[in-house]
């Protein structure tokens, strides 16, 4: 696991360092705090298998990045099967707080 974590950390940055070169201002604060949480709980909850799930997400996430056609769009229902619980309640507090920013 420590070596999958190694591999999360080079993930991390990636998406870190993407975000700079791909995302407004404001979406890059929305997007690096959403990152930035996700991670933290998988480094907490998560076993082999589900870090290992979750890492592949993000590589496909950075790679739609690289592309620049995911800014802005909305979760496929496969994408949305996915989530959990807690996934769920956090995208809709970012919703909340991306409709907060807006209205700034």
């Amino acid at each position: 696991m420590d070596q999958l974590k190694g591999i999360g950390i080079q993930v991390f940055y990636t998406i870190l360092k993407q975000h700079r070169r791909k995302l407004r201002p404001e979406m890059r604060i929305l997007g690096d705090a959403y990152v930035k949480e996700e991670f933290r709980q998988a480094n907490q909850k998560a076993n082999q298998e589900q870090y290992i799930e979750f890492l592949k997400r993000w590589a496909i996430y950075i790679e739609e990045l690289d592309q620049s056609k995911l800014i802005g769009r909305d979760l496929t229902s496969e994408e949305k099967s996915l989530l959990n619980d807690e996934q769920i309640e956090n995208l809709a507090k970012l919703k909340e707080f991306s409709k907060q920013q807006k209205s700034e």
